[in-house]
């Protein structure tokens, strides 16, 4: 990877690598799973510094917790950065993944719950309530605005709310490559790109796992990625155990290789989509040591969205009486 010479972020970055000393480490997440009950286990990330200072918070209240945390990166890069809108692209996952919980709500006629909705998100959740209350939806990025017309045709078309997923997840990633792209970074659109490569090539194995057709695969493919259409459709031909071989010449063949048993055994993409997650951490290490450029808060920010993932498999797990071996295999690796 090229390093940046762009000064405009060194503020910035050292109040980061202070913070980053704090994220955290195998060791305390071992504690967490190690912890007798669920509130020793939130007592370790209390310790830490997860939430808001002055705010009290229960077991009952971890996801409140988490979201909190993450919320007080995004506050630290609104306060120090030059021009927050160079982010847009990790956020707006956000606004993507409420515009779903709003559309699905409304085809099911249920009320939204807030705790469904994310936070930060370019569109405050209240605006979008009445974005949808007014039926008036111009105010939304045009990406945005255009994906839940077609949601909205796609269910009415088919009622399957798998439908609402498949659409805004394609418009989700096109437009996370259209804001990345306006960025001098290498890394970041490199970054993006893997996710799109990684999220059509989940998409294909679950069609395959529910012995769908390609012609249902074929319209929610984000294009913008490594591999053509093409290329897909003649990896949809091939048995599972032969599709690492498609992958020879690229980072994901190891991955996909180490898929292959527990797609054939489980039919689940649990182990693949834990595999992603590493392959995309071992992406983020490459700017561990960057001083300069946006790259090191680029990182920082989805470190933390990952570590947050893990803290919460953790306490989902510690709540609901799961054994620690079986914590301990859902858990991601750690940028710490």
């Amino acid at each position: 990877m090229k390093e940046s010479t762009d000064t405009r972020y060194v503020y910035t970055i050292s109040r980061i690598r202070v913070i980053e000393q704090k994220m955290l480490s195998p060791a305390m997440l071992e504690r967490m799973i190690e912890a007798g009950t669920p509130e020793e286990a939130l007592k370790v990330l209390h310790d830490a510094g997860y939430g808001f200072a002055g705010a009290e918070y229960g077991v009952g209240d971890y996801e409140r917790l988490l979201g909190e945390e993450q919320e007080k990166v995004y506050r630290l890069l609104m306060e120090t950065v030059p021009d927050i809108s160079e982010f847009d692209f990790l956020i707006i996952k956000n606004d993507y993944h409420n515009l779903k919980v709003y559309l699905k709500a409304e085809f099911s006629n249920q009320e939204v719950s807030a705790a469904h909705l994310l936070r930060p998100s370019l569109i405050p959740v209240d605006r979008l309530a009445d974005l949808f209350r007014e039926r008036d939806f111009a105010e939304l990025p045009a990406p945005m605005a255009k994906a839940v017309a077609e949601s909205m045709e796609a269910f009415s078309r088919t009622q399957d709310p798998q439908i609402i997923d498949l659409v805004l997840d394609k418009a989700l990633y096109s437009h996370m490559l259209e804001l990345a792209g306006r960025l001098d970074s290498e890394f970041v659109y490199s970054l993006v790109n893997a996710m799109v490569d990684l999220t059509n090539l989940k998409m294909l194995l679950r069609t395959k796992l529910i012995r769908r057709h390609w012609e249902f695969l074929e319209p929610f493919l984000i294009a913008g990625g490594s591999f053509p259409n093409e290329f897909y459709r003649e990896l949809f031909r091939l048995e599972f155990d032969q599709i690492s071989t498609a992958y020879t010449d690229t980072g994901y063949s190891r991955l996909l290789a180490e898929s292959v048993n527990s797609l054939k055994l489980s039919r689940s993409l649990a182990v693949f989509e834990k595999l992603c997650d590493n392959y995309l951490i071992s992406m983020l290490k490459q700017t561990k040591y960057a001083i300069f450029g946006i790259e090191p808060l680029v990182t920082y920010y989805l470190a933390k969205e990952m570590e947050i993932k893990n803290a919460r498999i953790i306490m989902v797990g510690k709540i609901n009486g799961l054994g620690q071996h079986a914590i301990r295999e859902r858990l991601r690796d750690t940028y710490a």
